[in-house]
This record gives structure tokens, C-alpha cells and sequence, in this order.
């Protein structure tokens, strides 16, 4: 993942409505969740299969409302 696409990826995250995913793994191609689980190898595996040649980011997403802090 490069710097660019870290920054990008962590901007949709913050502003994103992930409420409906609490406590789950999601995988994120082009800005779009595209799967979504409990196992994040097989969230991930999806998406690949799915996407081959995109980018797949995958997010643990939290249960709880949490901080983030940018560094």
C-alpha cells in the first residue's frame, strides 16, 4: 500500500457509516465495502476473487466508538 492510497484509505474511514459492521472485518475496494465477516482471511480472499486486480484494504471495524488519533 503506498503512502497515498494509506492516506486515502484512513480519510474514507473516519468519515465512512460503518455502523452497520460493528465488531467485523470488511474489505474496501475503490471506496465501496465489497465483503464482509468475521474471519478476516476469508474477507479478504473474497474481495481479492472478486477484485484480482484492485487494491483490497481490509478494516477491522470496532464495537465500540474508539479515538483514532492521526500520527
Amino acid at each position: 500500500m503506498t503512502h497515498a492510497t494509506k492516506d486515502v484509505s484512513y480519510e474514507w474511514f473516519l468519515k465512512a457509516d460503518l455502523s452497520k459492521f460493528k465488531g467485523m472485518y470488511i474489505a474496501i475496494v475503490d471506496g465501496q465495502v465489497v465483503e464482509h465477516g468475521d474471519n478476516p482471511r476469508e474477507v479478504y480472499e473474497k474481495a481479492k476473487r472478486r477484485f484480482p486486480l484492485k487494491e483490497v484494504v481490509l478494516w477491522k471495524v470496532p464495537r465500540e466508538e474508539v479515538l483514532i488519533l492521526g500520527l
